[in-house]
């Protein structure tokens, strides 16, 4: 122990003589640390869980009792404390239990108030409805007699029994609280919205039930066409198109219809929820959330066994091994030279010290302390970094994401350092301890052997040197032939295919490796390891060889050239950190790309130019559907003078009886059990090649720019020439021809047959699943193969009426611009939804990688990014050092003559020697792995086609020469000698 603390006051004070280099390095150290707490920290926004879910709980009330409809007898509901486990799903056939079974379960005291939330309703003061006046949907298009209302919204309708509704309707700022069923509280936002004010009437209009569920379960169907009026009381300073009402309508259709529903209450009352009493709840398949069980949480041996999360353990286990990965490149490339550096420059010290007795146990332990002291330092750094991240990211996210007036904040300082995991302070205080030991390894293993005689002479040995390269000359460049050998053999050998069959989509998901690929995978593995590993030990094999090249060149790029040769443990790290930080930058790059071009490959794209579509939320009435879209898109046009008319898009409606599907020609069908290849179905003419339904190399048609999540439609999309001329597809005249002339446009080529044309099949819905065809229900229509519409079949109007299609909607109405929108204003034109009318639709994002969304875009392009500025700081980092390890060369030359620009450009010199070597071998070696890893990717045909590599080589040479550029500017700031160039003494 004594000699440890010798060594340790040694690294002391090293660590202070030396201040600049060890703030740097561990710096360094704490990035990995104060990462990984950010991570965990936001990866589960929202305030902490039990603190929100108390939250929920109204002043007053014991607890929330919610009821599922799912059938009782069986195992009890799983709860824990904060409510349910996760999703469920309500058995549409089954009844909740009733409020006398929930009574009978708990205290005596407690008293039951329930409560409904509706699904999204219309809600407009120009419905004709008088307050507490009920209507169906019928009758209410009768009313409106082909006029529509244009003062329209989509609001949420809350209701509760009296005990409920006072504890739960916000605090009026005008008017008085209803005391009727037919009066409502309105948000201030939906006044302004449909200018009213207290005392106007106001109609709520449930559209018909789609099939798409709330949280409430079957309520869209039990209020299916269903409209009433109210009288607005009071108006509440709250966001949000939302509305709060005595119980009286929600609750009647409910109590007619409860079959499928939940139900939900309020328990309060003078004792009570605890959580023995939830357990008896939760025999009724219910669940209770208490303030009593939250405030005294059960012990754990009270509580249901919980599976374990493995996504959850994932999550963690790879944010820990992400850290240890990044931080051991860090610490590898960039701490190690420091460590390096000062090794070299107390070789004098260290000689001296073996020349008295140390052995090179003793060595090895002074150059271990200096790791151990950086590695504490960072520690400290570290933790402080991440919790000072974790808020500051916080408080970013939580301003481009506020709350609503009724939610917990998801974001914010506060929450995140709620939210923040204590246990990754001391994770990441202990990765900082052995990243900091790891950086110190290689040097202490060169101390341990250092020669005495030549420490004393202050000069490396130049037969180690020799027989280390000689190693190197000889492994490296076996393990690149490996590589190649492996990696061809991967491309080239036959590969398992997926089996078609049911059986294989019943075992196997979508995307799944075929069985028997595993081998390909670990192939695949080895030959990049093995390839990346062989491009280190080669370039650390020849770059001891440059000072041979500064023959015959100037000084400076001798000296240069010399001194990368002659400190290799400096240089080499310094070359490969910039290497393989521009190598995973291009990787990513490549893969994003391509990734993005495969997605759009096989499955429907929206490439549409400068235009959008406009989508009623939801599909009421074809009359009121599109005036809803025509109102939105006026309003939207207000601020777009480019808008400069519409052209109606409509689809097949959800039940209509008769479906229309497209057909392979025949005698060019694909077997039972497979789809087309992506590559047959995106080229026109191609071969026909059909592939397993679970092969990621399929192509799948689905609508991917029409309506809006909460409707539903089915193909074919029905528009007329000028529309798909709006689109300004390639080739939309051609195409907007055969539209014109009755024919059909498809986005799967395979469906052409050689004389131009496409089968067609009517077929009845119930027969949808056996595809039973009557041969006279086929037709066949000329056809032109078109990609971009973001649908897989559209036709005219006029020619699905005339096939018997006559179930139709509006699929939304699409904008006419007399020139192409930007990019910028179509992103801004996603986010209105004109007080939740309408889903605007938008043509894919322009972005190569596919990003659309800011959080979308930092996720994709940062891990690029921030490789690409590992690569500056390798640079930079190195140079610094190189300049601390020339100090003496510098005096030299000084003393001689040299004046302070030569020093300078000696110094520049250097940086250009480490950049001309990384950058072209980082971006060569990137671009080469990703080309091997595409194309064995599209040989496996498991996560996609991956039908083309996408180089981005502009966004490649930005990369290359932003490192080349900042690396010398780096350089240009670091290597100017200080002011005062005196002799140091012997360190």
């Amino acid at each position: 122990m004594s000699a440890w603390h010798a060594v340790l006051r040694l690294a002391s004070r090293d660590a202070r003589r030396h201040l600049t280099r060890t703030i740097l390095a561990a710096l360094l150290i704490a990035l990995p640390v104060a990462a990984l707490g950010t991570f965990f920290s936001i990866s589960s926004p929202g305030a902490p869980v039990t603190k929100r879910v108390l939250g929920s709980i109204p002043d007053g009330a014991q607890a929330t009792i919610t009821a599922a409809a799912l059938p009782q007898g069986g195992p009890p509901f799983p709860q824990i404390p904060e409510g349910a486990p996760g999703p469920w799903i309500d058995d549409a056939d089954v009844r909740a239990a009733d409020p006398e079974q929930i009574r009978a379960a708990l205290p005596p005291a407690i008293e039951l108030s329930e409560y409904w939330t509706s699904p999204s309703l219309v809600a407009s003061p120009e419905l004709g409805l008088q307050p507490g006046q009920e209507q169906t949907l019928d009758s209410q298009v009768k009313t409106l007699d082909g006029k529509p209302p244009k003062r329209l919204a989509m609001a949420e309708l809350w209701e509760g029994e009296p005990w409920a509704f006072s504890a739960s309707a916000p605090r009026v700022a005008e008017g008085t609280a209803p005391t009727t069923p037919s009066e409502v509280i309105i948000t201030r936002s939906l006044a302004d919205r449909l200018h009213l004010e207290v005392g106007d009437s106001l109609g709520f209009l449930a559209p018909p039930d789609v099939g798409v569920r709330s949280s409430d379960g079957n309520l869209a169907a039990a209020m299916n066409d269903s409209a009433r009026g109210y009288r607005v009381a009071g108006i509440a300073d709250a966001s949000g198109t939302r509305a709060w009402a005595p119980s009286g309508w929600l609750s009647s259709l409910a109590a007619k219809h409860p079959e499928g529903l939940q139900r939900h209450w309020f328990a309060h009352g003078s004792e009570p929820v605890t959580w023995t009493d939830a357990k008896a709840l939760n025999k009724l398949q219910a669940f209770a959330i208490s303030r009593h069980v939250l405030e005294h949480y059960p012990a754990a041996d009270e509580l249901y066994p919980v599976d374990i999360d493995p996504a959850q353990l994932l999550e963690r286990a790879i944010g820990v091994a992400v850290a240890l990965v990044v931080g051991g490149l860090l610490v590898f490339f960039l701490v190690t030279p420091a460590i390096a550096i000062s090794a070299e420059q107390s070789r004098r010290t260290l000689g001296l010290a073996g020349a008295v007795g140390a052995t090179p146990r003793h060595l090895r332990r002074i150059v271990l302390s200096q790791g151990l002291v950086i590695g504490v330092f960072g520690a400290v750094l570290g933790c402080v970094l991440a919790v000072a991240s974790a808020a500051g990211s916080g408080a970013l996210l939580g301003a481009m994401v506020p709350a609503e007036d009724s939610e917990q904040p998801r974001f914010g300082a506060g929450v995140a350092l709620a939210n923040f995991p204590w246990w990754v302070l001391v994770a990441g205080a202990c990765i900082a301890v052995l990243l900091g030991l790891i950086a110190a390894w290689g040097p202490a293993r060169s101390v341990a052997r250092l020669s005495v005689v030549d420490a004393l002479r202050d000069r490396p040995s130049v037969r180690a040197q020799r027989r280390r390269r000689g190693r190197s000359l000889i492994i490296g460049p076996a393990l690149l032939g490996i590589s190649v050998l492996v990696g061809a053999a991967t491309l080239l050998a036959r590969v398992p295919e997926h089996v078609a069959g049911q059986e294989a989509k019943a075992e196997l998901a979508p995307g799944s490796l075929p069985p028997g690929a595993t081998v390909f995978v670990i192939g695949a593995s080895l030959a990049i390891v093995a390839a990346l590993a062989g491009l280190a030990v080669t370039v650390r094999g020849l770059l001891p060889l440059l000072g041979r090249l500064g023959d015959g060149r100037r000084p400076v790029w001798k000296l240069a050239l010399r001194d990368a040769a002659d400190h290799p443990s400096r240089t080499v790290p310094a070359v490969l950190g910039v290497m393989f930080s521009l190598l995973a930058a291009s990787y990513l790059l490549v893969m994003g790309a391509s990734q993005h071009a495969d997605f759009r490959t096989t499955g429907e794209s929206v490439d549409w130019r400068g235009t959008f579509l406009v989508s009623p939320t939801v599909s009421i009435d074809p009359v009121l559907d599109r005036a809803i879209a025509d109102a939105a898109l006026e309003e939207l046009s207000r601020s777009l003078p480019e808008v400069d008319g519409s052209h109606p898009v409509e689809a097949l409606a959800h039940d209509s009886p008769t479906l229309l599907l497209p057909l392979q020609p025949k005698g060019r069908e694909c077997p039972e059990g497979t789809l087309v290849h992506a590559a047959s179905a995106r080229t026109p003419g191609a071969p026909l090649r059909c592939v397993s339904e679970v092969s990621g190399a399929a192509f799948r048609e689905e609508s991917a720019g029409f309506g809006s999540p909460e409707s539903s439609s089915d193909p074919p999309v029905l528009m007329d020439g000028p529309a798909l001329q709006a689109m300004r597809l390639p080739g939309a005249d051609a195409a907007a021809q055969v539209l014109d002339s009755g024919g059909v446009l498809v986005s799967d080529a395979s469906l052409i047959d050689d004389d131009g044309r496409v089968r067609l099949a009517r077929i009845p819905r119930e027969k949808l699943d056996t595809l039973e065809i009557d041969p006279h229900d086929e037709v066949k229509l000329p056809a032109k193969f078109v990609r971009g519409i973001g649908t897989g079949l559209v036709m005219s109007p006029s020619t699905a009426r005339g096939l018997g299609l006559d179930h139709i909607v509006l699929a939304g109405v699409l904008a006419d611009t007399s020139k192409p929108l930007d990019e910028a204003t179509l992103e801004r034109l996603g986010d209105e939804r004109v007080g939740g009318l309408v889903w605007v639709n938008l043509p894919d994002s322009t972005d190569p990688l596919g990003a659309d969304e800011p959080e979308e875009r930092a996720a994709k392009w940062g891990p690029p990014v921030l490789l690409g500025a590992l690569s500056v700081a390798a640079a930079a980092i190195a140079v610094l050092l190189s300049a601390t390890q020339g100090r003496r060369d510098a005096i030299t030359a000084y003393a001689v003559g040299a004046s302070r620009g030569v020093l300078v450009r000696i110094g520049l010199a250097r940086a250009a020697v480490i950049l001309l070597f990384g950058v072209p071998l980082g971006l060569g070696a990137g671009l080469a792995v990703s080309a091997y890893h595409v194309a064995w990717k599209r040989r496996i045909a498991s996560s996609g086609a991956w039908l083309d590599t996408v180089p981005l080589w502009g966004y490649q040479a930005m990369l290359g020469a932003g490192v080349v550029v900042a690396g010398m500017l780096a350089a240009l700031l670091l290597t100017r000698p200080p002011r005062r160039l005196v002799r140091r003494g012997l360190d």
